[in-house]
């Protein structure tokens, strides 16, 4: 008898979301083959009309923004309604229902749904979030298309997995999915869970931000409250990871994009990690810095202020708050047993919550559930139309 399948959907790496999750959802149901199918590369990048097509769309479309912020076309090819199009006719002749278990997409910028198929989503953020910030984000034009598939897929979704409450709490009120169709299951680190932290390299001096969006994340307001804190503590330093700034300061290090390996002595080596992000669904290096043990300085914007407990994993600062920032990074620099005591507590929720495998029993317990309950109904179906 021939195996049923998952099929996965999911567009390049999605920093390593994609790869962990594909990962642990094979292992987690063996009893199925497992494909994966990368949008870009297998349907779009396949038919060479249909690429040529969403390059000039998009460049027409968004080629202002390509320009001032150095994206490649490609990354806004699922706002196209032909590339839309194609990947619904590619699911139509490729996804089989009597040889399919579920469907699985990571993002919501495409519908991989299959009539008569479960299907799940895992999502960091909606398009209708970017409005729920206090300094809401200019939404991205998109065709009236894209908006209609964006709401009837998380309708139609069996369930709708999101990385924090923040895009769960969307989902239902910008978009009025009812709540049990939503479920708020976070999300991992990029780097490995370090089972020992190795904190012999930390002075009480190094400051730590990692981010590749210097703007968004809060990297002007850092570096301002960073002038303050030198006036404090002069011996204070200031690395910067990822994207940086067009100017420097005495004391401050930009070291540009690294491996995950590099970004790892970065964590151990730090004494403090400040994100003071303008808007973000959910920043996974507060996940990441909070299991290296590091107290965290961030702002309550998004899904940030459920991975940090204001008082006890770090502090959260109003949006934009210099002082308030610079108070918070120099109470902590000033005071070892605080940050040791603020970094266990982080890195024990980071366990319990935010560890990939938490997450990802959680996300198959719920899919394991609904597969049998849909299983069952078929079941019980066929019985009944025999005669």
């Amino acid at each position: 008898m021939q195996r049923r399948q998952i099929i996965f959907f999911k567009i390049g790496s999605f920093s390593q979301v994609n790869f962990i999750t594909a990962r642990e959802l094979a292992g987690r149901f063996p009893e199925y083959d497992f494909r994966v199918v990368d949008v870009e590369k297998e349907i779009i990048g396949t038919q060479a009309f249909l690429y040529l097509r969403a390059f000039v769309e998009a460049t027409t479309r968004y080629g202002w923004r390509m320009a001032s912020q150095r994206i490649h076309p490609r990354d806004f090819f699922c706002r196209i309604p032909c590339v839309l199009a194609a990947i619904r006719k590619w699911v139509a002749r490729n996804v089989q229902p009597e040889k399919t278990a579920f469907t699985f997409q990571t993002q919501s910028l495409f519908d991989a749904r299959r009539e008569k198929v479960p299907h799940f989503i895992y999502t960091d953020h909606t398009y209708l979030a970017n409005q729920r910030y206090e300094d809401p984000v200019p939404l991205l034009p998109v065709a009236k298309s894209w908006r209609r598939m964006e709401n009837e897929l998380y309708h139609n979704a069996d369930i709708n997995f999101t990385f924090s409450q923040f895009a769960a709490d969307s989902i239902m009120g910008d978009y009025g999915v009812p709540a049990p169709q939503v479920q708020c299951v976070y999300s991992g680190p990029n780097t490995e869970f370090p089972f020992h932290t190795n904190t012999s390299l930390r002075t009480g001096q190094h400051i730590l931000f990692v981010g590749a969006d210097w703007v968004r994340k809060g990297g002007p307001e850092l570096l301002e409250a960073f002038l303050l804190v030198r006036k404090e503590l002069p011996k204070t330093e200031l690395i910067v990871v990822g994207g940086g700034p067009e100017i420097f300061v005495p004391g401050m290090t930009a070291v540009g994009r690294v491996s995950l390996n590099q970004l790892k002595a970065y964590y151990e080596s730090s004494d403090v990690f400040c994100l003071p992000s303008r808007q973000d669904p959910s920043a996974n290096v507060l996940v990441e810095a909070a299991a290296y043990a590091l107290p965290i300085v961030a702002t309550p914007v998004g899904g940030n202020k459920e991975r940090v407990v204001d008082g006890e994993t770090g502090y959260l600062v109003p949006r934009g708050d210099i002082d308030s920032m610079a108070k918070k990074l120099c109470c902590l620099l000033r005071d070892e047993n605080l940050r040791s005591t603020m970094g266990m507590k982080g890195r024990q929720r980071v366990s319990e919550l935010f560890h990939w495998p938490a997450v990802m029993d959680r996300i198959s317990s719920t899919i394991g559930q609904r597969i049998s309950v849909n299983s069952e109904g078929m079941l019980r179906k066929s019985f009944a139309t025999c005669p």
